[in-house]
């Protein structure tokens, strides 16, 4: 079936030991249903067993699977050749060390066929996700996952994301405008499946060779989004748990100067909102608070380090310059240790840190 309703993209890279897992998520019983999609493994440059596995796919599966090899170029850079070659009307990204659930994945595509042949004009669909943990790696890491309200399923311990429902009295099946619900709703990568024209007419492109460019995928197309709705599915499952994993402390200490990256590109795109880029007050104020967010990530790095002289004054310097510069971004904030160090003058900056120092032990 040539035309497809969905492009999943998986970026890739020395994924050897989780690119099965993900790619066999995806083969849903129903063969019209796996007929109307497209799978694009894009291998970044990986020197591991990870290709060879996803062609299998390829040839097992050859109006489904794809693999495209590149050079490498970070998270980004397979996200950006995604958008590049995707053909589906929709458009969602899942991670090579991460899946879906299969029966989930199903009920969202016959969701998206269904407002493809109603003509709806639907931009993005939000679907949840659940975190998940590998029993044996949990024991190899002393991790303890009741601690963390994870129920066990087999191996696997998992959780639901964050809040039950996307806002409260969601009405699940309904188009809604953007601008109705941005003041309620926090989207991230795992939940958005996107309309592909957004993102080819806009040009979204991700920096390249660079961590944490997942808050620039699920930023960049907002001003275009003019409608959302909500699918009562927990179809994506992320990893937790992986050492090395990017959103780890240490790998966050590691990757400081990315992270500092993805923020001033961030703050670069919201001083273009109603100017080069027509944006709406509703969609300034959500994007705002994305901002905010990872404001709130940074202050979280700087604590994590030990005690060193700088990293207060770096904190108050890039605080100040925020409430001087983008006041909207500064009071969005939400979180409480960011509050404690603002209402304090940045006093408990110390304290705070061995907080966060032990938490991340």
């Amino acid at each position: 079936m040539d035309h497809k309703v969905l492009s999943v993209v998986v970026p890739m890279y020395q994924a050897e030991a989780y690119i099965e897992r993900c790619l066999d998520s995806f083969l849903v019983s129903e063969p019209k249903v796996l007929a109307r999609v497209e799978i694009l493994v894009i291998d970044d440059g990986g020197t591991d067993g990870a290709a060879a596995i996803a062609q299998t796919y390829a040839e097992k599966y050859p109006d489904s699977y794809k693999v495209f090899r590149k050079e490498n170029g970070g998270h980004g850079s397979g996200i950006n050749y995604g958008i590049e070659h995707a053909k589906g009307t929709y458009f969602k990204v899942v991670d090579a060390d991460d899946w879906v659930d299969t029966e989930a994945f199903g009920t969202l595509v016959k969701g998206l066929e269904r407002l493809e042949g109603s003509k709806t004009d639907v931009d993005v669909v939000y679907t949840g996700f659940r975190w998940v943990l590998e029993g044996g790696q949990a024991e190899r890491q002393g991790l303890v996952p009741e601690r963390q309200g994870m129920k066990r399923t087999g191996s696997i311990f998992e959780r639901r994301a964050e809040s039950g429902e996307p806002f409260q009295s969601v009405v699940y099946g309904k188009l809604y405008s953007f601008d109705e619900v941005a003041d309620c709703i926090y989207m991230k990568m795992h939940h958005m499946t996107i309309r592909t024209k957004i993102l080819k007419e806009h040009a979204i492109r991700l920096d390249e060779h660079c961590y944490y460019v997942d808050m620039q995928f699920i930023t960049f197309p907002i001003p275009y989004v003019k409608t959302i709705c909500f699918l009562d599915e927990s179809v994506y499952r992320y990893r937790i748990g992986v050492q090395g994993q990017s959103v780890a402390i240490k790998s966050m200490q590691r990757n400081e100067e990315n992270y500092n990256r993805v923020i001033r590109s961030l703050l670069g795109f919201y001083s273009g909102l109603g100017t080069r880029i027509p944006c709406s007050e509703e969609k300034r104020r959500y994007i705002a608070a994305l901002i905010a967010r990872m404001a709130a990530g940074k202050a979280k790095i700087l604590l994590s380090f030990p005690k060193a002289d700088g990293r207060v004054r770096e904190w108050r310097a890039f605080d100040e310059m925020l409430k001087a510069e983008y006041p909207a971004v500064y009071k969005a904030n939400h979180n409480l240790a960011l509050s404690l160090l603002r209402v304090t003058r940045y006093r408990l900056f110390d304290c705070l840190g061995v907080y966060v120092r032990r938490l991340y032990s």
